[in-house]
C-alpha cells in the first residue's frame, strides 16, 4: 500500500468508537475514508469527496466497474444509517440515536461521492482535544472483516493503556451480534480468533487475551494489546532477580475501568487517587516492603475509587 494512503488519520471520540454502528464492510470503509479528510479542528462540516478509485485502491477491492455501479447504493444506503450510543451515568442507562449522514451525492460520471455528515455527528469528529482515538486509515480499510475492524478501533483506544477488559454482552452489542452465536466457543471461534489473525497480519498491532469467567459462564475478554514491531518478553530467572519486580499501579488501576469511567477521569484526579492510596498504604503497612506496598496502593486506589 502506497505510504501516503496508509498516513492518512482517522479520528473519532472514544464514545463512536464503542457505539453500536450497523454498517457494512464497504460502509464502514467509505465512512472511515470521509473521516480522515476531516481536520478535527473545524467547528462545522463541509461536504467530503471521495474518489471511487482511491476507496478501490486503499481496499485492495479488484472489482472497480463494480464499485462505479454501487455508487448511488451505497450513498442512499449510508443516508438510512444511525449510530447508537450507549451509556451509564449514575446508575441509570442513557440510549441516543443518531442519523450519520445529512446528505449524500453521486453523478455518474464524476467518478466520486460527496457527502456530509449530520450535524449531530460534530461533537464526534470535530474540536476533538481529549478522549479521542486515533489510527491510519491504510491499517483499517483493507481488513476484510466488519468485526476485525470494530476489535482494532477499539484496541487502538486502549493502546496506550494496553488492555481493554469489556464484558462478553457489551462486545457483542457493539459487533452487532448480540442475536448471533448463541455460544461463547462460537463467538470465539468465528469472531475473535479471526480477528486476531488478521489483525496481526494486516495492521501495526496484535493482541492476546484471557477469558473471565464466572462458574462454567463467560463474562468478561481481556485483550491485551501489542505493537507489531514489540519483542516478546523473556522471563527473568528467579535466580538473576535482585529485587522485588516493579507494579505499575496507576495503569493496573486503569486497566480495570472501563473507557467511560476512564473517560471521565482526569489525568490529575487520577495523580490525586495514586497519592492518596500510596499514603494509605505507606501508613497501614510502616515497615513493608515494596512489593507489599505496590499491592496494597492498587488494592486502595480501587477501594477509593468505588467508594
Amino acid at each position: 500500500m502506497d505510504e501516503q494512503d496508509k498516513g492518512q488519520m482517522v479520528v473519532k471520540a472514544n464514545r463512536l468508537v464503542q457505539a453500536k454502528m450497523p454498517l457494512s464492510k464497504l460502509e464502514h470503509r467509505v465512512v472511515a475514508l470521509l473521516i480522515s479528510q476531516l481536520d478535527k479542528d473545524d467547528e462545522s462540516f463541509g461536504f467530503q469527496k471521495l474518489f471511487v478509485k482511491d476507496l478501490q485502491m486503499t481496499s485492495g477491492n479488484k472489482d472497480a466497474g463494480r464499485l462505479y455501479q454501487r455508487a448511488e447504493e451505497i450513498c442512499s444506503s449510508l443516508l438510512d444509517k444511525k449510530i447508537e450510543v450507549k451509556r451509564k451515568k449514575d446508575g441509570k442507562r442513557k440510549y441516543r440515536g443518531i442519523n450519520l449522514m445529512d446528505e449524500c451525492r453521486y453523478e455518474e460520471g464524476k467518478g466520486y461521492i460527496q457527502a456530509k455528515f449530520n450535524d449531530s455527528m460534530e461533537e464526534f469528529l470535530l474540536q476533538l482535544k481529549r478522549r479521542f482515538t486515533m489510527y491510519e486509515a491504510g491499517y483499517y480499510v483493507p481488513l476484510q472483516s466488519t468485526h476485525s475492524m470494530r476489535i482494532y478501533e477499539m484496541l487502538k483506544m486502549r493502546e496506550g493503556i494496553s488492555v481493554l477488559r469489556i464484558s462478553i454482552k457489551e462486545l457483542r452489542d457493539i459487533l452487532g451480534v448480540a442475536d448471533s452465536y448463541e455460544y461463547f466457543s462460537a463467538l470465539k471461534a468465528h469472531v475473535i480468533k479471526k480477528a486476531q489473525q488478521e489483525i496481526e497480519e494486516k495492521t501495526d498491532i496484535y493482541f492476546t487475551y484471557d477469558v473471565e469467567r464466572e462458574g462454567r459462564s463467560a463474562e468478561r475478554i481481556k485483550f491485551f494489546i501489542h505493537s507489531e514491531d514489540e519483542e516478546p518478553q523473556q522471563p527473568t530467572k528467579v535466580e538473576d532477580r535482585t529485587e522485588a519486580p516493579d507494579i505499575d499501579v496507576v495503569s493496573m488501576f486503569k486497566a480495570d475501568l472501563t473507557q467511560d469511567e476512564l473517560d471521565s477521569l482526569s489525568s490529575e484526579a487520577v495523580q490525586k487517587l495514586h497519592e492518596r492510596a500510596t499514603q494509605q498504604a505507606r501508613a497501614a503497612n510502616p515497615d513493608g516492603g515494596k512489593a507489599m506496598l505496590q499491592a496494597e496502593t492498587y488494592r486502595r486506589m480501587k477501594q477509593l475509587w468505588t467508594s
